[in-house]
């Protein structure tokens, strides 16, 4: 028997090294998995197969594949899941304001400047009424008398931190093992302690002021050069860790960022790091705020002394984000639309709830074998991530993941220059049957082919550009005006980009209303059901629709009468597509958030290494011969060993003369 081949070496090169950035809407869960990932493995924090659904992992019973991948997950992340060293946003700006004075952070928060900008703040409802600004009362007269007792520590902290913040072993030091992380803790407490709108609305502020013109306290006009401000900053604490954390302990830099709210400031460590996986934490939507469990658990948090609609306002704000050219501002939409890995915030009650509900429908459909992916709570999806990371191929992916990934991937063809989304039709056993992206029908220009400056110096073109586009006077100015002097003016800094414009956009400024109707493009969901119409291929009756994004109630109407039985999405759509669509009549459809890898990450997690069969082979030092193989073997040494009689006889024939 020979000795088996560690392979530690091998797969070293991903647990020395993986950064883990979060990013979802207030209260979706983001800092309960930073605090799970910074723990590592405890028995007593993740369900094993028998506390999911009385399943003895000794005996027979486990019925669906789903329960025997995470058999697999749990026993290699009992060995290999070790705790994260965390990284909080909030503190990170906590670090620009050391950079100043106390007593210019105290001005700050008295300054008129920031009582202007938290009073003015307009929302708009989804209708486009503007709604009162989100802190009527913006003065912090109370929060700074109470942070006057922190005035000596912050100082102190301050000189450090002026002097070694250019050497990263010491920037180490500073922020892990000093007071700098307690000092960050009681700011924050000492913020919210009368409002935590106005600690939320008050971070919001730094950090788009340091987006906009790197510094926290100065209200400018922005500029792209600043926008990266925030994030090179914990670029360097990460390489701090990296260099001090891998001397003085062991190699290995495992970190999670907790959380990320800016699109950009994703794209910037995508960019950075090959081992950089974003995370989404989202929570489902329940049909009142009350039985919404996340909408349940904010409203315990703000419903006093703050009023709970109007955070409500601000967490809107920060999920619907920047318009247009306000790239400097949060917003968790698009962040969440870059995610790598999705995962669904359920807590292991509402996963057994979830669960028993799909087995009582099969029990009255009559139905024994169910196909669909029974639902695991947060932590058992993590725990399955983590290991992913760590050792790629570990278990397949399930059904959800590779159907997804196909409607992820044909996004990409989308023309529409808003957003690119994708969808995917399947029959009730994952089979593939329609593929759609948001695009103009067949036979037209997408939007993104088109160019401004062809509408506008000639109109002879009548297959790029429509006759309203070409003889309506009110559109035709209205895109003159917005494009035809800032073409000439922009002309360096375009850098030959083709200038296409978006005809909703246009048609809207020139008319009254917000109509979406006058998009150019079918949606995802529509062109795929299409599809089905142009290139028939069986019924999807009880089948299931992928979309990258989710349903609008037009979309959603198609899909209950071509007997969609579950939609899965990831960013839930403005609408009322569930309460007045979905959830309705006799054949309800069942929204549900999707959880897994896609994109990039769905080859890094699962693509091996090397085939698993080697890899136990090398493990265990065992070596497996088929039959004929053995035979021969067997047959090649008896010969040799005739052989050798043979002359041995001869020997002693000849000694025997």
């Amino acid at each position: 028997m020979s000795k088996g081949t560690d392979l530690s070496h091998i797969y070293n090169l991903r647990n020395k090294f993986t950064i883990i950035g979060l990013t979802g809407q207030i209260g979706s869960g983001c800092s309960e998995v930073a605090e799970q990932l910074s723990r590592g493995f405890n028995n007593k924090d993740f369900e094993t197969l028998r506390e999911v659904g009385g399943i003895d992992v000794k005996t027979s019973e486990i019925k669906h594949n789903s329960y025997r991948k995470y058999r697999i997950v749990y026993n290699y992340a009992k060995d290999n899941f070790k705790g994260y060293t965390r990284i909080n946003y909030k503190d990170i700006l906590i670090l620009f304001l050391l950079q100043n004075s106390f007593d210019t952070f105290i001005e700050f928060l008295k300054s008129n400047e920031l009582q202007n900008e938290l009073e003015t703040e307009i929302i708009f409802d989804d209708e486009g009424r503007k709604l009162e600004a989100i802190v009527p009362i913006a003065n912090f007269d109370d929060e700074v008398n109470v942070l006057l007792e922190l005035k000596i520590k912050f100082e102190t902290l301050s000189e450090k931190y002026k002097l070694i913040e250019n050497d990263l072993t010491e920037l180490y030091h500073f922020y892990y093992n000093s007071d700098f992380l307690s000092l960050c803790d009681e700011i924050h407490t000492k913020l919210r302690r009368n409002s935590r709108v106005k600690r939320n609305k008050l971070l919001q502020v730094i950090s788009t002021n340091l987006r906009k013109s790197g510094n926290p306290y100065k209200f400018s006009e922005p500029t792209v050069d600043n926008i990266f401000t925030i994030v090179e900053l914990i670029n360097r604490i990460i390489k701090s860790h990296r260099k001090a954390y891998t001397i003085e302990m062991e190699e290995r830099t495992q970190i999670v960022i907790d959380d990320l709210r800016n699109p950009i400031e994703i794209m910037y460590f995508k960019q950075r790091f090959a081992a950089f996986y974003t995370m989404a934490i989202n929570r489902e939507e329940g049909s009142s705020e009350i039985e919404d469990s996340k909408q349940y658990e904010l409203y315990q948090k703000y419903k006093s002394p703050d009023s709970y609609d109007k955070a409500k306002l601000l967490f809107k704000q920060e999920y619907n984000g920047s318009k247009n050219h306000e790239f400097y501002k949060a917003n968790i939409s698009a962040c969440i639309q870059q995610a790598d890995i999705h995962i669904s915030f359920l807590k292991k009650e509402e996963a057994t709830e979830k669960n028993n509900d799909i087995l009582e429908q099969n029990s009255l459909n009559n139905k024994t074998i169910d196909s669909t992916t029974p639902f695991f709570s947060w932590k058992m999806q993590l725990l399955k991530y983590v290991s992913l990371i760590s050792h790629p191929g570990l278990v397949a992916p399930s059904p959800e993941e590779r159907c997804m990934q196909m409607a992820y991937t044909a996004k990409h063809n989308s023309g529409c220059i808003s957003r690119h989304v994708g969808a995917a039709i399947t029959d009730e056993n994952y089979s593939i049957k329609a593929i759609g992206w948001n695009n103009t029908p067949s036979g037209q220009v997408p939007c993104a082919l088109r160019n401004a400056e062809d509408l506008l110096d000639t109109k002879n073109d009548k297959i790029s550009f429509t006759d309203y586009e070409k003889t309506n006077s009110a559109f035709y100015t209205a895109l003159g005006n917005n494009f035809r002097n800032q073409i000439k003016e922009n002309k360096e800094i375009l850098k030959g980009r083709n200038v296409c414009f978006c005809f909703k956009d246009v048609k809207n400024s020139c008319s009254e209303g917000k109509n979406q109707v006058h998009t150019r493009s079918l949606h995802a969901e529509e062109n795929a059901f299409l599809q089905l119409a142009k290139y028939p291929g069986g019924g999807i009756e009880n089948g299931k629709l992928f979309t990258t994004a989710s349903p609008c109630e037009l979309c959603a109407k198609k899909a209950y009468q071509l007997g969609i039985k579950v939609i899965y999405y990831i960013d839930p759509y403005p609408g009322i597509s569930d309460l007045h669509i979905l959830s309705v009549g006799s054949k309800p459809i069942k929204p549900r958030l999707f959880n897994g890898a896609i994109g990039n990450a769905y080859h890094w997690l699962y693509d091996p290494m090397m085939p698993y069969k080697d890899e136990m082979t090398l493990l265990l030092g065992n070596k497996f011969k088929d039959f004929a193989s053995q035979q021969k073997d067997k047959a090649d040494k008896y010969e040799r060993e005739n052989i050798e009689l043979k002359k041995q006889l001869k020997e002693l024939k000849e000694r025997l003369q």
